[in-house]
C-alpha cells in the first residue's frame, strides 16, 4: 500500500511538472496509444486526461482552439468507455458521469477560438460524438435514479442541438416529436433532481407545445403551484379539456380542492374519480371524508337538519363502501368511528345548551349520544389493533370508556395516550 501510494505521489508531482507548451503533445500521444489497445492501455486515457488538463488550466496553452479540441476528443474518449461497458453489461455504474459534460464545454470553447474553418468543423463533429454518448450515458443515469447527472447530461444535448442548429448541421434531434419526447424525459429528471425553475419552464414549453402526454398538466400545475403561480390552476383546466378522462389530472384538481377545502367542487370530482375507478377504496374514502366536512359545517351552523342529516348518512356510505373494498384500510376505520364520535360531541353541546325545564329533550338527546359512542366503539377498537400509537384514536377510546364507567379501561388509554405522546411506543390492547 506504501509502495502504490508513494507511486501516486510521484507520478502527480511529474505531471505537476510537465511544461504546459507540451502536456498537448504528451496527451495526444498517450491517447493514441489509448485507441491502439483499450483493454492493455486504460492508464494511457488517464494519463491522456491529466496531461490536458494541465493543459486547459495554463494560460500558455488555453487560448488555442487545438488545445480544446485535444480536450473534447479526450473527454469523448472517456464517456466512450462507459458507453462500451454498457453495450457489454447493461446494469454497469457509470464511472465518468461528468466526462460528457466537460467535452461539450471544451468544444464549446474551440468553436470560440477557432481561427480555422476545419477547426470548427472538427470541434461541430466530435460534439455529434459527445451527444451520442450524453444519451447514453444520460438513459443508464436516469435507469439508476441518478437524476441529477441524468439531467445535466440529458439538458447538455439540448444545447449541443442548438448549437447545430445554428451551424447549418445536421442537428441530434432532428423532428418536433423527438425533440418533445427529450424534454419531457429531461424536465423529468429536472424535477426529480429538484431543479424546480428549470423543470417548470421545460414542462410549459411542452404544454404550449401540445405535447401528447397528459402528465404534463399535472406535472407543470404542481410546479407551478409550489412556486406560487396564480394561474396555476389553468395548466389542470387545460388540461382536464384536452383529457377529460385521464386520473392523473382529475387527482391534481381533487388534491388542489382538498387543499382549498372546496367541498362542493370537491363531491363532482371525486364521484366522477369512482365512475373511472370503481375498483379504487381511496376515492371512496376522500368521497367520504368530504361528505363528512359539509356534514360538521352544517350542523354546526343549522343543528340537526335534514341536510346535515343527508351529509352523514352520504359519509357513512362511501366509508362503507371503501371498506367494502378493503376492510383493513385504518384511515377508513377510524375515519367511521371519529363520525360517529364527532356527532356524538355535537349532540353533548346541544344538551349542555339545554334549560333545565327540557327534561324530556335531555334525555332523547343523551340516548341518542350514548348510542353514537357506543357506535363508534368498535371501530376504534379495531383502529387501535392496526395502530395502537394513533394519538386521536386513544384521546377516543379513553373518553368513551369513561363515559361507559369503565374507568380501568379508561386508565389504561390514558397510560398508553402518554407513551405514545411522549413517543414511546405500544402493543395493540385489542385483537382485530
Amino acid at each position: 500500500m506504501l509502495g502504490i501510494f508513494t507511486f501516486f505521489i510521484g507520478m502527480s508531482t511529474t505531471f505537476a511538472q510537465v511544461d504546459a507548451t507540451k502536456a498537448v503533445g504528451k496527451a495526444t500521444k498517450a491517447l493514441s496509444a489509448y485507441f491502439l489497445d483499450q483493454n492493455g492501455n486504460g492508464d494511457k486515457l488517464i494519463e491522456a486526461v491529466e496531461m490536458i488538463e494541465v493543459a486547459t488550466a495554463s494560460d500558455e496553452t488555453n487560448k488555442s482552439a487545438k488545445t480544446w479540441l485535444k480536450a473534447g476528443e479526450i473527454y469523448n474518449a472517456l464517456a466512450q468507455k462507459d458507453v462500451i461497458a454498457l453495450t457489454i453489461d447493461p446494469t454497469h455504474k457509470i464511472q465518468n458521469a461528468e466526462a460528457g459534460i466537460k467535452a461539450f464545454g471544451a468544444l464549446q470553447n474551440a468553436m470560440s477560438m477557432a481561427d480555422k474553418k476545419f477547426q470548427k468543423k472538427e470541434a461541430l463533429k466530435y460534439l455529434q460524438e459527445t451527444a451520442n454518448f450524453l444519451a447514453n450515458i444520460g438513459n443508464a443515469l436516469l435507469g439508476a435514479k441518478d437524476y441529477t447527472n441524468a439531467y445535466s447530461s440529458l439538458n447538455t444535448i439540448l444545447d449541443i442541438n442548438k448549437i447545430q442548429a445554428d451551424n447549418g448541421m445536421k442537428v441530434t434531434l432532428a423532428n418536433e416529436s423527438d425533440m418533445n419526447d427529450h424534454k419531457f424525459v429531461t424536465a423529468y429528471c429536472a424535477m426529480a433532481a429538484d431543479k424546480k425553475d428549470e423543470a417548470r419552464a421545460m414542462f410549459g414549453d411542452l404544454i404550449d407545445a401540445e405535447y401528447e402526454e397528459p402528465r404534463i398538466y399535472a406535472y407543470g400545475f404542481n410546479l407551478a403551484q409550489e412556486a406560487g403561480d396564480d394561474n396555476a390552476l389553468a395548466i389542470l383546466d387545460k388540461g382536464s379539456v384536452k383529457y377529460p378522462e385521464d386520473q392523473e389530472i382529475l387527482f391534481a384538481k381533487i388534491n388542489y380542492y382538498i387543499q382549498k377545502e372546496d367541498y362542493v367542487q370537491l363531491t363532482g370530482m371525486l364521484e366522477k374519480a369512482i365512475q373511472n375507478s370503481p375498483d379504487n377504496p381511496s376515492v371512496y374514502s376522500a368521497l367520504g371524508n368530504v361528505y363528512m366536512n359539509l356534514f360538521q359545517d352544517e350542523y354546526t351552523a343549522n343543528g340537526d337538519s335534514e341536510k346535515a342529516n343527508g351529509y352523514y348518512a352520504k359519509s357513512n356510505e362511501y366509508y362503507e363502501s371503501a371498506l367494502k373494498l378493503d376492510d383493513n384500510m385504518f384511515d377508513v376505520i377510524y375515519s367511521i368511528g371519529s363520525l360517529r364520535y364527532n356527532k356524538a360531541v355535537e349532540i353533548s353541546k346541544a344538551m349542555a345548551d339545554l334549560p333545565l325545564s327540557e327534561n324530556k329533550k335531555f334525555d332523547m338527546l343523551k340516548s341518542q349520544s350514548e348510542g353514537l359512542f357506543n357506535e363508534a366503539l368498535p371501530y376504534f377498537k379495531k383502529a387501535e389493533a392496526i395502530n395502537p400509537n394513533d394519538i386521536n384514536t386513544l384521546i377516543a377510546l379513553k373518553e368513551i370508556f369513561a363515559r361507559n364507567n369503565d374507568f380501568e379501561k379508561s386508565g389504561e388509554f390514558k397510560k398508553r395516550l402518554e407513551t405514545a405522546q411522549g413517543g414511546g411506543k405500544n402493543t395493540p390492547y385489542f385483537n382485530k
